[in-house]
């Protein structure tokens, strides 16, 4: 009987090909594909709260139109640094949990602009949304991201 490699002589190429995929789920692994998720939120945030550091940010208006006294000194810089707190959690394993629910409750809070003044979000009407309510919507990827974080295997 005539060995089943010689009648198909790119069975080999196949393997080959299964081994390839086989390295790229190797290669993310929820370990290293929540670590990459952990880094990038954290550096997000750590962005953001520089910008409100730097007195840059561009959330101010935001906030003024919503949430008047957190544009001011000294709740902006306050945000600012809770931001950057809840990036370096982030990048720190043992801290990453409590970070990642630290700011999905930051981000459920800056949610709630929809609900204190919905006209700063949906104009004419929900479900029309303005630059800011567009700005807003990303929040619950990041929300989503985050418990990702939380619910991850150890």
């Amino acid at each position: 009987m005539v060995e089943q490699r010689e009648l198909f002589p790119m069975q080999p190429i196949a393997i080959r090909r299964l081994r390839t995929r086989g390295n790229v789920a190797g290669f993310a692994r929820v370990n290293r594909v929540t670590l990459l998720l952990r880094f990038s939120l954290a550096a997000i945030f750590f962005w953001f709260g520089m910008l409100k550091l730097a007195g840059v940010s561009p959330v101010v208006s935001l906030l003024r139109n919503s949430v008047p006294f957190l544009s001011g000194s000294p709740y902006i810089e306050l945000l600012g640094l809770a931001e950057i707190i809840i990036a370096i959690g982030l990048v720190i394993e043992r801290l990453a949990n409590q970070a990642a629910t630290l700011m999905i409750l930051h981000l459920f809070c800056t949610l709630s602009v929809a609900i204190i003044a919905p006209t700063v979000v949906f104009a004419p009407a929900f479900p029309v949304l303005t630059m800011d309510g567009e700005f807003l919507a990303k929040n619950l990827v990041l929300i989503t991201a985050g418990l990702v974080v939380i619910s991850r295997d150890r």
